[in-house]
């Protein structure tokens, strides 16, 4: 017999199953979002800087080098990196295009900068930087925070209100007979509808799981009528529930979900 088969049969061994998601999608257009972006999650993304004619010895920038710099840029909350841009060679006008971009939890309290590097191969050398603070009301209606930079040069960075993703915020696992949630989106559909890590899944729109395949319940799933999914539930206390979800608005965090458009 196999090792790795006499491991499973005596229990040596958890059995892993694969976990799916629900998709994500762009919200439908025109659709009115029920809930609203959060007050304190706003979408950022670089948008374009302006950097100084002149190096911070006053050299031009082609002098020696014969090229222009090559800027990156960091966006910081209370001192710590939220994301930076990769460099872009040879410009002084940078806009990072396929640059970082997403939903960032950003507190009233909470104070940002931003700085512009040039990209060296030997030291990387600041080019300009520039304390915001605290986000103003004026930001937040502006959807976007210009500034100057100390060193010269300018910088803009889009601050607008949490971009919208559609579904259900949905991760489960296909086990034998069985669907179990194994991740929710915090604050998603999912969650406001009752789900929970942990429930299993034992009928979806009045039909046994266990008497479907898993390709009707990948179908099921991630094709939610507009009306709703209406699933029988068996939580981790041993209750059961029909609770019905709906695909809805969701506002996934950078630093968890990765880039929203």
């Amino acid at each position: 017999m196999p090792a790795f088969l006499a491991l499973l049969i005596a229990g040596g061994c958890s059995v892993l199953y694969p976990e799916l998601a629900t998709p994500l999608r762009a919200p439908p257009p025109e659709l009115e979002l029920h809930p609203p972006p959060p007050e304190d999650v706003r979408w950022l993304r670089i948008v374009w800087a302006r950097i100084p004619e002149r190096t911070r010895d006053g050299r031009a920038w082609d002098e020696g080098a014969g090229k222009l710099p090559d800027p990156y840029a960091r966006v910081l909350v209370n001192g710590r990196e939220i994301f930076r841009t990769d460099a872009q060679e040879d410009t002084l006008e940078p806009t990072w295009p396929g640059g970082p971009s997403g939903n960032f939890r950003i507190l009233p309290e909470d104070r940002l900068r931003v700085e512009v590097w040039e990209a060296d191969p030997f030291l990387d050398k600041p080019i300009g930087v520039r304390e915001i603070g605290r986000p103003t009301d004026a930001h937040r209606a502006a959807g976007e925070i210009h500034v100057d930079l100390n060193g010269g040069g300018s910088l803009t960075l889009a601050f607008e209100p949490a971009h919208a993703r559609f579904g259900l915020g949905l991760w489960y696992e296909l086990r034998s007979g069985s669907v179990v949630v194994s991740r929710i989106i915090e604050g998603g559909p999912a969650e406001r509808a009752g789900l929970r890590p942990g429930d299993e899944v034992l009928e979806i729109a009045g039909r046994p799981v266990r008497r479907i395949s898993s390709s009707q319940v990948r179908a099921a799933l991630d094709a939610v009528p507009r009306t709703g999914l209406v699933l029988l539930v068996k939580h981790e206390t041993g209750a059961t529930e029909r609770i019905r979800v709906h695909e809805g608005p969701i506002y996934p965090l950078f630093d968890r979900f990765g880039a929203v458009e």
